[in-house]
């Protein structure tokens, strides 16, 4: 009763609000009207793009951490395509999809969703990828002593293992397809403009007319659909994949239940017909799954050679496929090193170092603050129910919709504007990469098998000694697949962060590979330029894995991974 009570305070308050705000602001009430139908609009290329992203990530991740002779290959392939910023995807998705359906609304609408699944896909993949090379092996070896087939073991040990990993990188997937939203709906690129109807494209178009009333609606709308879903779906996925934590005892700490500011949901109606009705017909549905996995296993497990031929005729596909893009490029590539380079592309060394500059100094912030933040969200359970909903939702309003916020704090704690639009930048990449650390970290930590920290603590290890035996060896491997796709997300960023449109007016702009990438799509159409700046980032990122992220990686799965 009193949760109904504080809820009807809560909704006049709002309505008092929405009033006022419509009677100051009449033409931006106008606009609002439309805002639920295009919010309706963002969430279904969300989810539709979130749905590829999980297939991709689930498919791909796996058959990396199962089979070394194509994570040789997989795995570089991987990086680069992290490190292309979703400006490198625009040509890409108007071959394909835009001149493809001739410019019909379906084409683009498949060019945003494409453009979506890229912010997606490659960090879920990432986390498949390190739950599966993480199994302790005395699990690994139970499987092959119970002689368990391909797929039994993909359902009994393989999936379940990457189910906490895979629930947060959701989460974390899904705040950076919001984040990316803005650039997905409305692009520009060979001197045409494409847009779709949705909150990405309202926000872009009111930050661009310098309508902060406009932004802040879209925002508000924005922040209403981050809560609900937190309320409805990751909330309760997050508590669900709790369940699949690898205790090596049964003496675990038990499951926790939804609380706190979500049991006051509890007054919602249930549908408890529907969920039968639906329970019912869905019920065949997984039986005949179950019986048809149980005859695929079956059929794996007694022509394992005809499978085998299978991988390999499919990965000689993949090659050839691969072949071919890559001789094409090499043959642009070439044709565009001998002739003679433009002006700009001398800037590129200094921009690359001043983005790198950049990126690294918001690393290091990210850091200092989701590490300690990380244990106390994972171990604490009181400050993980008030301290999670704030932090998703705070992680899934995009900074390019608070662009007019931190662009006007910056520049008014700054003592100049170079300073500040410096600042601004630095912000957002910040805002772009300490997620990524922060929910790998959290995830690192709560898959400490409760034994372990039961016998830790029984030990008597406290403060520094309890740091440095049992949380710093358990978050490593999540740290750095956090690091890996923080400094990923960081680079696509830099397109953001440099290069700033607000008010209609000039540009705020940095030196760097972004604004670089930014004037050579939009300002002065440079395809040589465009080229140079993205092979540049792809071939810093590629640098940065394979000569620091994948050694540390490979070194941390051989001494901390976790051992019966």
């Amino acid at each position: 009763m009193v949760a109904r009570k504080r809820l009807r305070w809560v909704g006049l308050v709002l309505i008092a609000l929405g009033v006022s705000f419509a009677i100051a602001f009449p033409d931006s009430a106008r606009q609002a009207a439309t805002l639920p139908l295009l919010a309706s609009f963002s969430l279904g290329r969300m989810a539709a793009a979130y749905l590829l992203a999980l297939v991709f990530a689930i498919a791909y991740g796996t058959t990396m951490a199962l089979s070394k002779r194509a994570a040789v290959v997989m795995l570089p392939l991987l990086d680069v395509l992290q490190s292309v910023p979703i400006l490198g995807f625009f040509p890409a998705a108007l071959v394909f999809f835009v001149a493809t359906f001739q410019g019909h609304p379906a084409g683009l609408e498949i060019a945003v969703i494409f453009l979506i699944f890229t912010s997606m896909a490659w960090n879920m993949a990432f986390g498949v990828y390190e739950s599966i090379t993480t199994i302790p092996k005395d699990l690994e070896d139970a499987a092959r002593v119970f002689a368990l087939g391909d797929w039994l073991r993909f359902r009994r040990l393989v999936f379940p293992a990457m189910v906490p990993k895979l629930v947060y990188n959701s989460m974390l997937s899904w705040s950076n397809g919001w984040f990316f939203l803005v650039a997905s709906e409305i692009f520009t690129a060979f001197g045409a403009t494409y847009a779709r109807p949705g909150l990405g494209a309202f926000i872009a178009d009111r930050g661009d007319a310098g309508d902060v009333a406009g932004i802040l609606i879209g925002v508000g709308v924005l922040a209403a659909v981050v809560l609900t879903l937190d309320a409805l779906i990751w909330r309760p996925l997050s508590i669900w994949s709790e369940r699949f934590r690898i205790d090596t005892t049964g003496t675990g700490q038990p499951v926790p239940r939804v609380s706190g500011v979500y049991e006051r949901l509890a007054w919602l109606p249930r549908f408890t017909r529907l969920r039968q009705w639906l329970g019912s017909r869905v019920r065949p549905l997984m039986e005949r799954y179950s019986r048809l996995a149980t005859r695929f296993d079956r059929a794996t497990s007694a022509h394992r050679q005809v499978m085998r031929a299978i991988r390999w005729i499919d990965l000689g596909m993949f090659l050839a496929i691969f072949v071919v893009v890559v001789g094409s490029g090499l043959a642009g590539l070439s044709t565009l090193l001998l002739k003679p380079l433009p002006a700009a592309a001398y800037t590129i060394p200094e921009a690359t170092l001043r983005s790198f500059s950049r990126l690294a100094l918001a690393y290091a912030v990210s850091l200092a603050w989701t590490i300690p933040a990380a244990v106390v969200i994972a171990r604490n359970p009181r400050a993980s129910r008030v301290l999670t909903p704030v932090i998703e939702v705070s992680a899934s309003i995009p900074a390019t919709a608070l662009l007019p916020l931190i662009l006007g704090f910056a520049i008014a704690i700054a003592p100049s504007q170079g300073t500040g639009t410096e600042l601004a930048a630095f912000l957002i990449a910040l805002f772009a990469m300490q997620w990524y650390l922060l929910f790998n970290l959290i995830a690192g930590v709560r898959a400490i098998p409760g034994d372990l920290d039961e016998a830790a603590r029984a030990f008597g290890l406290r403060g520094l000694a309890y740091w440095r035996r049992l949380l710093v060896p358990a978050m490593i491997p999540s740290l750095l697949t956090g690091s890996i796709t923080a400094w990923g997300a960081g680079w696509n960023a830099l397109v953001v962060s440099e290069y700033i449109r607000f008010g209609g007016v000039r540009p705020y702009t940095v030196t760097g590979l972004g604004s670089l990438i930014d004037i050579a799509t939009f300002d002065v159409p440079d395809s040589e330029v465009l080229l140079l700046s993205i092979l540049t980032m792809v071939l810093v990122v590629l640098a940065m894995n394979k000569l620091l992220w994948r050694p540390l990686f490979k070194r941390a799965i051989k001494r901390y991974r976790l051992e019966g």
